[in-house]
């Protein structure tokens, strides 16, 4: 069982990841779950380019055998989509 990775981080530490990270605690043959909400308006803000590209940076840093699940939450003002493409984008998918 893995722990959220959230934005924002409430409380202390819940930006990082927790929980089982599997064998070896380095992500391989772990399920990661990344939930962001917007900032600085949680649920309406869209988020910015270099935000998104630090997120594809560290969704790039898992092994091979992570499994890597992200879940935009800030739906409100429709934010979600275009930022889930982006990303996608930024880490190589179309």
């Amino acid at each position: 069982m893995g722990r959220v990775i959230a934005d924002p981080a409430r409380p202390a530490g819940a930006g990082d990841p927790g929980g089982w990270l599997g064998e070896h605690g380095d992500g391989r043959g772990a399920t990661v779950y990344y939930r962001w909400h917007g900032a600085p308006r949680m649920y309406w803000s869209a988020y910015g380019e270099e935000w998104l590209h630090e997120r594809a940076r560290d969704i790039a840093r898992w092994p091979k055998g992570t499994q890597v699940w992200c879940i935009f939450d800030n739906t409100a003002s429709g934010a979600a989509t275009a930022d889930a493409l982006r990303l996608k984008v930024l880490l190589g998918g179309v």
